[in-house]
């Protein structure tokens, strides 16, 4: 009998739960270094309505990063496939940028731009954009050179041969790179947060953090997983609908 692909994760987390709710309530932690699981739904329940206005905030940081980084990703890499001089002079660029530590450029960005919901949408866009242009890269740079010269021995033009060829087997590299985006551009927004925001779940990770909350940390922990899943497998599901109207 075929098992559901969700069953073995489930049971392993409710086992997790479980064990650390009789954990906590065995060695009697203190509620401030490690809250009960039980404690953590009721701080979910009550605080709600507050996790949910930050989580909107949050989400809106990181739809504006990952719409910028799948728009300059892509782009880039038909740049870099099209024109090859140009691309050899952008590439390392691209790939010096991703050395920096985000964390770093961070609190440069507050001084340049402002505190606010544009920093951590910047900061989510710098991270995610890697990604989308190195997997759009490789997928359009994986057709096969025969099958270009294919088309343009029939008169196609170089558009033609990217619009017709390159693009559509480029896909499924560019889906993956758009979950991978997806993925960063929370981490981004979440960074952004930290260091000049006066909302969203990364703000009130260190609001929590300061006031010793840590079930409400919890929480907005458990917000914060829920909506990163969310989001990469809608990306995800938008990727196979892609897919399956190409084919």
């Amino acid at each position: 009998m075929r098992r559901a692909p969700w069953l073995a994760p489930t049971v392993t987390l409710v086992a997790i739960v479980a064990i650390w709710e009789i954990g906590v309530r065995l060695s009697e932690v203190p509620a401030f270094l490690l809250p009960a699981p039980s404690a953590v739904g009721a701080s979910l329940v009550d605080n709600w309505a507050l996790l949910m206005g930050h989580a909107g905030v949050t989400i809106v940081e990181t739809l504006i990063g990952f719409a910028l980084s799948a728009v300059v990703g892509i782009a880039l890499a038909v740049v870099i496939v099209m024109w090859p001089l140009v691309g050899a002079a952008i590439f390392p660029i691209v790939v010096a940028s991703q050395v920096i530590p985000k964390v770093a450029i961070a609190p440069l960005m507050v001084v340049w731009i402002g505190t606010g919901m544009t920093t951590s949408a910047l900061i989510a866009f710098v991270m995610a954009f890697f990604p989308v242009v190195v997997n759009a890269t490789l997928g359009m740079k994986s057709v096969q050179d025969s099958s270009v010269d294919l088309m343009r021995s029939m008169g196609s033009s170089q558009w033609q041969v990217f619009r017709y060829l390159r693009f559509p087997s480029a896909l499924p590299h560019i889906m993956t790179g758009l979950q991978l985006a997806i993925a960063f551009a929370i981490v981004g927004a979440i960074v952004g947060e930290f260091v000049g925001s006066d909302s969203g779940l990364g703000y009130l990770l260190i609001v929590t953090q300061g006031n010793l909350r840590t079930d409400l940390l919890f929480a907005d922990l458990v917000v914060l997983t829920a909506m990163g899943l969310l989001l990469y497998y809608a990306v995800e599901l938008i990727g196979k609908f892609m897919l399956r109207n190409r084919s």
